[in-house]
């Protein structure tokens, strides 16, 4: 048998033996012992495969860790019939483990000096450096505009020499998107749903930048889409929001009002939801439920001039301003002394008579606010330099 057969042989009977050993590796990972397989990656490293090895391990940092310490240093378990992830990961963070070193950045960069054609190294940068964004934020040992730039940079790497997932692609896409480039994050966004067409986020934010672009037919689609496919709560109330708010838009406001009502079931009391619902209900002439949730909106936060201006705009554009008035009538009515609370409705009053340009009603309630604010407050209360400016 010649050289280069026997090399030949010798080269294939390893990759067979390594190809082998990480099955089992993944083996460990599919019974949850992610212990066990962190252990058998530590003992099956070696110079020959150490690439293999340490994507493995990356891989394995990013997702399945029971503590991570700034992603510089991890502990693994092996979970029991019956323990999830997420709560080892909760009982750890007020327990002290042992962790072991893991310096992903450190490590990698090591590896694509030795390895700079190895575009899978770019990816599994890319993917460390996006998971630094999505779970510190701001709070990492270098700032998140770095972190973005180092995640966009092996991204687009990876992808420029056909590296890539739906996950990576999904980046690139919301990292166009934050830099306001609105058609290459749609490019990007549209070829990640090729990739994975359940993948909620990418739908969320397509859906955000057709609205944008008052592409508003499209925009609901992805909404909808995403409102489907989100687990997290806060997240599908979100889509929710953004869904009503659309179909309200195009009209369709007893679908709107169905949506947005399960979306008050999410997540209570929710300024948005209400915002949405009363736009759909005053569209409709449903005034006993306008009024309902006029009351609501009113009621998370009284003083509040933007809640108070949404409120206005919207029963002006529905053409029920004299609803409108009866709401707020019906307030001072109930309240005959607390004076600040008086002051905020007289003002809320001269702003709502300044929206459809009645200077001489508004002059008028600016009178009243001012003179039950001069019994509540001292003259250097800021409200008195809107009353001013009102009366220019």
């Amino acid at each position: 048998m010649n050289k280069f057969l026997i090399t030949a042989l010798l080269l294939f009977c390893f990759l067979i033996n390594n190809a082998t050993n990480l099955a089992g590796v993944d083996s460990l990972i599919q019974k949850r012992e992610y212990l066990n397989a962190w252990k058998e990656l530590s003992a099956l490293e070696s110079a020959s495969n150490k690439i293999d090895v340490n994507l493995k391990k990356i891989d394995m940092c990013l997702k399945y860790f029971t503590k991570s310490v700034s992603h510089q240093a991890f502990a693994f378990t092996n979970l029991e019939k019956g323990k999830s992830l997420i709560e080892e990961r909760r009982q750890a963070e007020t327990r002290m483990i042992p962790v072991t070193p893991f310096k992903i950045d450190e490590i990698i960069d090591s590896l694509i000096s030795e390895n700079k054609k190895n575009f899978t190294l770019y990816k599994a940068k890319g993917d460390f450096y996006y998971d630094i964004f999505v779970l510190y934020g701001k709070d990492w040992k270098m700032n998140q505009q770095e972190v973005l730039r180092q995640m966009y940079t092996a991204y687009k790497k990876a992808d420029d020499n056909g590296v890539n997932d739906y996950i990576s692609l999904y980046a690139l896409g919301y990292f166009y998107n934050l830099n306001e480039q609105s058609n290459q994050a749609i490019t990007y966004l549209n070829r990640s749903l090729k990739l994975d067409s359940t993948y909620a986020p990418t739908h969320y934010n397509l859906a955000y930048l057709y609205t944008e672009r008052d592409s508003n037919e499209t925009a609901l689609y992805h909404a909808w889409q995403a409102y489907k496919r989100y687990k997290y709560i806060t997240y599908k109330n979100d889509a929710g929001q953004m869904a009503g708010s659309l179909l309200g838009k195009l009209g369709r406001h007893e679908e709107a009002i169905s949506l947005l009502l399960d979306c008050d079931k999410l997540i209570p009391s929710s300024y948005h939801t209400y915002h949405y619902l009363l736009n759909s209900f005053l569209s409709l002439n449903r005034l006993q439920e306008a009024d309902v949730t006029t009351e609501n909106m009113f009621a998370l936060d009284w003083k509040s001039h933007t809640i108070n201006s949404d409120i206005i705009e919207l029963y002006v554009k529905t053409n029920h301003f004299n609803e409108l008035l009866d709401f707020y009538h019906s307030k001072l009515e109930i309240e005959k002394y607390d004076m600040e609370f008086r002051g905020h409705l007289q003002l809320h009053l001269a702003q709502a008579y300044s929206r459809i340009n009645n200077e001489e009603k508004m002059l008028e309630y600016v009178k009243i606010a001012r003179e039950s604010f001069n019994i509540c407050y001292d003259s250097g209360h800021p409200i008195f330099r809107v009353l001013n400016k009102m009366e220019r």
